[in-house]
């Protein structure tokens, strides 16, 4: 489903871009800093810079610009690690065979290095470039050739047109030329058909005996032998394949390698530079810890409802993305007035199908851990849903994102912070189809609350609280989707009968007496000392907390503070419901709903006029 996806979607990008639409076959896009100028006799006349001022928005959506290199298409780049040249080679090394290198602040070229790659790397692409060259006669191509015969590392180590580069020299990518409106190497006709060529008979099983229908596009075409790498984040460098069969055991019908996935070269092709677009795109994929998900949706501008769903992942977005989002969402609760050209707009997005994918790398293979398809509209009430889900209080109206909900799951003293990646694409996926949620998620929250201890560090040094509006939330609407009702509601509900509901709620009443008691006193609270204990055996604790309760009581009265009877009367009215008798034992859902119990008494009892720490996240 996903590559076919990823094919449909290339094609309507191609049907909105005529750049696009006249990239040769087996091209790829590559981004260079500079082109090389060269002389009709391969002389190095200039370098000129290819780059353009990109807008861009912070964390914080504000506005501000960058240089970006330019993108140009040269022919598929080669993957394998070690010294091998390009087709038309774009890196530094091997072009000029020359090292930047910085001494007593003073920068310099040399082609000296301590394993001699400088001059290996710049052997191997004379080589490799001058045997491709062979026959081909424009005007680029022999001013190319002689290039590369006249070069001499060893005699360019002070050639100004370089040094004028500086320290840029190093991470810049190149490409020639033979000046501003004229011919540019990789675009000459005979070196696209000859390269072409090459490529065909090493990658496509061209034989008409052994050509079979695609299984993506339905077409009887050459099957492509090995599929493109994809870069993705923690993965390889020379990047990862998302096909690819590398072991005999994978192999049937008499076929080797990637012909066992009846994928043609050109789906290949389609396939792995659209992926390869929406990784490179800061508008299609969001970096949940170690997995990457990627989104889109099969229209030619998609946009809106890209920026919706970064948005729900946690992404960065400016103020005007923020304004539309919070009219895509009045919209989708029906309470949208707007014009009748903007509600025909967001008719047409939300009938328009959706895909989210889930990523991680696996050793030399990209391992898809999920992906959804949907109508965007059925999306958005999901997301809806589910933020409603999560709501714990009224007041609270700003959608949490899923990058929240990770950073709670971790403790903030782990060095790890990484989500497993099943846990992750379980939550994910629950969400967006408005299905139960992991037991795992439950359980993982329920044992941070349990061990996590207050007013810790963060690694910003703020106020760490364990307890806050995101943990209490997921709990809610772990608990409430596994039962199929509105057990947990968002605030203290006198109806629930449940006895570890109420439990929280008595700990809570003790620990409020506690505080009135000896404001500011203690060093050690009995949440600090009993609250994981009650949370799993109420029975063994509790006797305990109602005799230090008549003591905190006691001084109360002894020191002539205010004595608050409406937390005597909160004690009376839930012991009354127990009837005596604690849980020896809580289940983990019971335990969850302790913890619920818990946080809406705390809310109920302290009066907040505004949002605190301990909500922020």
């Amino acid at each position: 489903m996903l590559i076919k996806a990823l094919c449909d979607y290339a094609e309507k990008q191609q049907a909105s871009s005529s750049q696009n639409a006249s990239v040769p076959e087996y091209y790829r896009p590559q981004k260079i800093s500079y082109r090389i100028v060269l002389s009709p006799e391969g002389k190095l006349l200039d370098i000129l810079p290819q780059q353009h001022l990109e807008t861009y928005y912070d964390k914080k959506g504000k506005e501000k610009q960058k240089d970006v290199p330019d993108t140009i298409y040269l022919p598929i780049r080669t993957e394998k690690s070690g010294i091998e040249s390009n087709y038309i080679e774009h890196r530094p090394l091997y072009i000029f065979g020359l090292n930047y290198e910085k001494e007593n602040n003073q920068g310099f070229l040399t082609p000296d290095d301590r394993t001699n790659k400088a001059r290996k790397s710049h052997k191997a692409f004379v080589e490799h470039e001058l045997a491709f060259m062979d026959g081909l006669d424009s005007e680029i191509c022999t001013a190319y050739r002689r290039f590369l015969e006249t070069w001499d590392p060893e005699q360019e180590t002070e050639n100004p047109v370089l040094r004028q580069l500086g320290a840029a020299y190093s991470g810049s990518y190149f490409g020639f030329t033979l000046g501003i409106g004229k011919a540019n190497l990789e675009e000459d006709p005979e070196l696209i058909a000859k390269y072409q060529e090459i490529y065909r008979k090493a990658h496509c099983q061209t034989d008409t005996e052994t050509d079979t229908v695609c299984s993506i596009l339905g077409e009887r075409l050459p099957i492509a032998r090995l599929h493109n790498k994809i870069k993705l984040h923690g993965g390889q460098s020379s990047g990862c394949q998302l096909v690819c069969m590398n072991d005999d055991a994978f192999e049937s019908y008499g076929k080797t390698q990637s012909f066992n996935s009846g994928v043609s070269d050109k789906a290949m092709k389609l396939y792995t530079d659209q992926l390869r677009n929406l990784l490179e795109d800061s508008q299609h994929h969001v970096l949940l810890n170690g997995m990457t998900v990627v989104f889109f949706a099969m229209c030619q501008n998609d946009e809106p409802q890209c920026d919706f769903f970064a948005s729900m992942l946690g992404g960065s977005m400016d103020q005007q993305t923020e304004q539309s989002i919070q009219k895509l969402l009045t919209y989708a609760k029906g309470g949208y007035t707007g014009d009748p050209e903007a509600i025909r707009r967001m008719e047409e997005m939300n009938n328009v199908t959706f895909y989210v994918a889930g990523f991680t790398p696996n050793a030399a293979r990209i391992c898809q851990k999920f992906i959804y398809r949907d109508r965007f509209g059925n999306l958005i009430q999901n997301l809806l849903k589910h933020q409603e889900d999560l709501r714990i209080r009224e007041q609270d109206t700003h959608p949490i994102p899923f990058k929240w909900i990770n950073k709670e799951l971790v403790s903030p003293k782990s060095s790890n912070k990484d989500v497993p990646p099943p846990l992750e694409s379980s939550i994910i996926l629950a969400a967006l189809q408005n299905t139960r949620y992991p037991d795992a998620l439950l359980a993982t929250v329920v044992r941070r609350v349990k061990t996590d201890q207050d007013d810790e560090n963060d690694a910003k040094g703020g106020k760490y609280i364990k307890l806050n509006r995101v943990r209490a939330g997921i709990i809610k609407a772990c608990l409430n989707r596994k039962n199929h009702k509105e057990e947990i509601t968002m605030a203290w509900n006198e109806e629930n009968r449940n006895p570890a509901y109420i439990c929280g709620g008595l700990f809570a009443v003790y620990e409020k007496i506690q505080q009135d008691a000896t404001p500011g006193t203690l060093n050690r609270t009995i949440k600090d000392a009993y609250f994981s204990s009650a949370c799993s055996r109420p029975a063994s604790v509790f006797p305990t907390l109602a005799k230090l309760s008549q003591n905190h009581l006691h001084k109360l009265g002894e020191g002539g503070r205010v004595w608050d009877g409406r937390l005597v009367g909160f004690v009376g009215d839930l012991m009354n419901q127990l009837e005596g008798e604690f849980p020896q034992t809580l289940s983990l859902d019971d335990q969850g709903r302790f913890i619920i119990g818990y946080y809406q008494m705390n809310q109920k009892l302290y009066t907040r006029k505004e949002e605190t720490k301990e909500d922020e996240t």
